[in-house]
């Protein structure tokens, strides 16, 4: 009768670091964007309030403002005419969903407001980063022009 012969120690040893190593990318690239995303979410959700600014007393001037928490950011230039928005443009970001923050600068000029009431306007991180940046703008006067 023939006995079995037992795989060398070294291979099994290989065998259980492969397997471990495996398991840790597996755990780090479902874990850790997870764990990132609720940080910045804490972080957002600190700062949420937007409160909207009297533009009425600006004849022309473009502003430059920007916002971040955590690991990300927008930064925006914000021209106002005879009270009023009329552009606003996302000159640079990180973080959040370029496509989702036009439409809230959309809303934001369609309104009139920082805070339009306007569907679900105001209620995503990218809502709350563009609002933000938009806010500092104006609120402490960071003109380009």
């Amino acid at each position: 009768m023939k006995s079995k012969e037992k795989k060398p120690a070294k291979k099994r040893r290989y065998g259980k670091w492969i397997a471990i190593v495996i398991i840790s990318v597996l755990a780090a690239a479902f874990i850790i964007p997870k764990m990132i995303y609720r940080i910045n979410e804490g972080l957002v959700e600190q700062d949420a309030t937007v409160e909207d600014i009297d533009i009425s007393a600006f004849s022309e001037k473009t502003f430059s403002g920007s916002y971040s928490s955590g690991h990300m950011y927008a930064n925006v230039d914000v021209t106002v005419v005879n009270g009023m928005y009329t552009e606003i443009k996302l000159t640079d970001y990180s973080g959040i969903n370029p496509s989702r923050a036009n439409q809230v600068i959309d809303s934001i000029i369609r309104n009139q407001s920082i805070t339009p009431d306007e569907g679900d306007i105001g209620e995503q991180f990218t809502d709350i980063m563009v609002q933000k940046a938009i806010y500092y703008a104006i609120r402490y006067n960071y003109s380009v022009e």
